[in-house]
């Protein structure tokens, strides 16, 4: 079958990573590929489109990749598009292919009476954020279109006389939600190749919910990168929480694709709280080592900075946490052989309320600062780490050398610069802690399911507020 496939891609610095470049190759053996970038590419990874025998079009950042299918739709024009057998829109938010793509497209192949198919579906829901009832839809990753459809005079009005968004929520309520819909209510027919009917009332969006199950048992080729960076506040109203670090366990031991590469890209373009609250960058020592290893033979340092004071409980149990790691470093080093891209380590904030306030406040006084300076996003929420005064980092992370570290604010500084090498920073603390954090989550969720409690604790910390 001859196909096309209109790749669309963005990246702020106009950088193509490894995982954009393994799907290109992949797709190139069953299509020909036309990469749409919004935005200027750098010049080696132009030449890079040229050498893998792609087309190009680089445009303006506008229009999300709805602007981009549009731009390229019509710039090809009918007659060309009535060439291939089958036109592919597919977007740079799917990572791999974890497995061989033939299966997958001798399985559609097959399905003749299909007008277009996807990869997989969302299923119908109400959404204030997305326009109120949102119909059942293939997800506009990727989606396969035939000839019956894209010769039609119906295709082509429906994007010449597409808007383009000018947000996120837009370009989902102006097609992503409205293409299956209205092409289905003009008699088109549809389906996906992955297979999640007996899903349909578990999850709307189950490649978000359980990418790993989507991999492993329904030979889904590919998964988002929004997988591992979602808003976790999200995820736990949709979830168990667990699905991004399930994926990336899953890839990096099942399959040849290399995950740690797209996780120091993520690293670039996305906060580090974000990837380090789906990931579950907070690990746990068992007991402590036998002995301390050399830690110069290792690539490794232990710093230590002075914290803010807070209180007379809050700094009690900092500084109790930074004592207790000392009998841990040996172990934490080991961490270091184990995980490829940790750069920095400290131990996990103490489980006293506290602690995680005084973080909190440091961290609203010092964020604008560290945007400034960063090269990486910062976001809105803390780092994992550097916590407690102490902090065990790897020497290669630090390109330029270890810069020097005497404050809360140089340790977040710090952290920002591994990142912007590719490397993340994380926190460590024992089993026992872990029980116990398990512990206080119970506490917590059972009075939140109390108002009146909610309330008292409030005023607490109101009381507490105006007391200081």
């Amino acid at each position: 079958m001859k196909r096309l496939v209109i790749y669309f891609h963005y990246d702020p610095a106009g950088r193509i990573d490894t995982a954009c470049r393994i799907a290109v190759q992949a797709m190139q053996k069953y299509a020909k590929v036309l990469f749409v970038t919004n935005g200027t590419l750098t010049p080696a990874d132009r030449v890079w489109v040229r050498q893998a025998g792609a087309g190009r079009i680089e445009r303006d950042n506008t229009g999300f990749d709805v602007g981009a299918y549009k731009e390229a739709l019509l710039t090809l024009g009918r007659e060309k598009l009535a060439e291939y057998e089958e036109v592919i829109l597919m977007n740079f938010t799917l990572a791999g292919p974890v497995c061989p793509l033939g299966p997958m497209f001798a399985a559609m192949d097959a399905r003749a009476e299909l007008d277009f198919w996807g990869l997989t579906r969302h299923y119908a829901m109400q959404s204030r954020r997305f326009g109120g009832a949102v119909p059942e839809h293939l997800q506009s990753h990727f989606l396969a279109l035939r000839p019956r459809l894209f010769n039609s005079d119906a295709f082509w009005d429906y994007w010449q006389q597409m808007a383009l968004p000018a947000s996120y929520e837009q370009s989902v309520i102006l097609h992503e939600t409205r293409f299956t819909p209205y092409f289905a209510a003009k008699g088109y027919i549809w389906d996906t190749y992955v297979n999640t009917d007996d899903l349909c009332g578990v999850f709307v969006n189950p490649i978000m919910a359980c990418p790993a199950e989507l991999l492993q048992k329904r030979d889904c080729p590919f998964f988002k990168r929004r997988s591992l960076f979602t808003p976790y506040a999200d995820e736990l109203r949709r979830t168990d929480g667990c699905a991004a670090g399930e994926l990336y366990r899953y890839v990096k031991a099942h399959t040849e694709f290399p995950v740690d590469l797209l996780l120091a890209s993520l690293l670039q373009t996305q906060p580090m709280a974000a990837l380090a609250k789906n990931l579950h960058w907070n690990y746990v020592i068992a007991e402590p080592a036998a002995e301390v290893p050399d830690l110069a033979a290792l690539g490794l340092r232990l710093l230590r900075y002075t914290l803010p004071a807070a209180d007379p409980v809050t700094d009690w149990y900092n500084k109790k946490a930074s004592a207790d790691a000392d009998a841990l470093l040996g172990r934490a080093a080991q961490l270091f052989e184990k995980k490829p891209l940790l750069g920095v380590l400290s131990p996990a904030l103490p489980l006293w309320q506290g602690c995680a306030a005084a973080r909190r406040t440091q961290w609203q006084r010092d964020a604008w600062t560290l945007a400034e300076k960063a090269a990486v996003p910062v976001g809105s929420d803390p780092l994992p780490a550097p916590n407690c005064g102490w902090l065990l980092v790897r020497e290669a992370s630090f390109l330029d050398g270890i810069p020097p570290c005497t404050t809360q604010r140089d340790a977040w500084q710090l952290a920002l610069t591994a990142q912007a090498a590719g490397y993340y920073a994380a926190a460590f603390e024992t089993a026992a802690q872990a029980a116990a954090r398990a512990d206080v989550l119970d506490v917590y969720e059972a009075d939140a399911a109390r108002p009146a409690a909610v309330a008292k604790h409030l005023g607490r910390l109101i009381k507490h507020k105006l007391q200081k």
